[in-house]
């Protein structure tokens, strides 16, 4: 493994030259990793994860958009993956990988720096002691500036009886923090939003009614944008 890193690095260096001759540098720093995959096979560190326990059988799945493998972006122990196949399990907060003898592997939550997939940048979050801190878990990072803009999904095994048939499904829950100045913030509303972002409440207003945004019919985008608003308000 030693070997490996040593010529990842050197493939790495390389590209470096290449991108000041006018090559994408990301491009290239990817294309590095491909060949870093190629060549550490099964000895790379991103195949090494715990079994993936099964689920029982349920109505539908508990795993974010899609219960098939879907191709991700992954720094994992500050290698990057380009093309790893991941899927995020929020049920029990895994992030699983595909490997290549077709097993399916939770990964070591301490080592993801980050994965983007699905088009959402998600991050292992870790609880801290600051106010109103929430769980570790898996996260997705809608925004990151002085403020940060958190959105965690949860899968919850229930039971239902129905005609004297049983049967097991997954309710699907989205809640939203917000950390500024020390402190995270619930977002359950519009209201409980623009409460957090004192003093710039009348501001806000009136940018969310001129941008026509609705917290019930996109949140991820009210939040966002509003977010990003106050920072501008407040030069932070």
């Amino acid at each position: 493994m030693r070997m490996i890193k040593i010529f990842l690095l050197l493939l790495i260096f390389g590209c470096g030259r290449l991108f000041a001759q006018g090559v994408n540098l990301q491009q290239a720093i990817d294309s590095a990793a491909m060949e870093y995959l190629r060549i550490a096979d099964k000895q790379s560190a991103l195949y090494y994860g715990n079994p993936q326990e099964r689920h029982p059988p349920t109505t539908n799945h508990p795993y974010l958009k899609d219960r098939q493998y879907a191709k991700a972006r992954l720094s994992y122990s500050g290698v990057i993956y380009p093309e790893a196949l991941l899927r995020l399990d929020l049920y029990r907060s895994e992030l699983v990988v595909f490997s290549p003898d077709y097993h399916n592997l939770a990964l070591f939550p301490e080592n993801v720096d980050f994965v983007e997939l699905h088009g959402q940048h998600i991050i292992y979050f870790r609880r801290d002691s600051l106010p109103g801190c929430p769980s570790s878990g898996y996260y997705i990072l809608l925004h990151s500036g002085n403020c940060k803009v958190l959105e965690k999904q949860t899968a919850t095994l229930k039971d239902r009886v129905e005609s004297n048939s049983y049967e097991q499904y997954y309710e699907m829950t989205i809640r939203f923090y917000l950390y500024k100045d020390g402190v995270y913030h619930t977002i359950r509303n519009k209201n409980g939003l623009l409460k957090a972002l004192h003093p710039y409440k009348k501001e806000l207003r009136r940018f969310i009614s001129s941008n026509q945004l609705h917290f019930r019919h996109n949140r991820e985008e009210f939040l966002t944008l509003t977010v990003r608003e106050y920072e501008k308000l407040s030069g932070s």
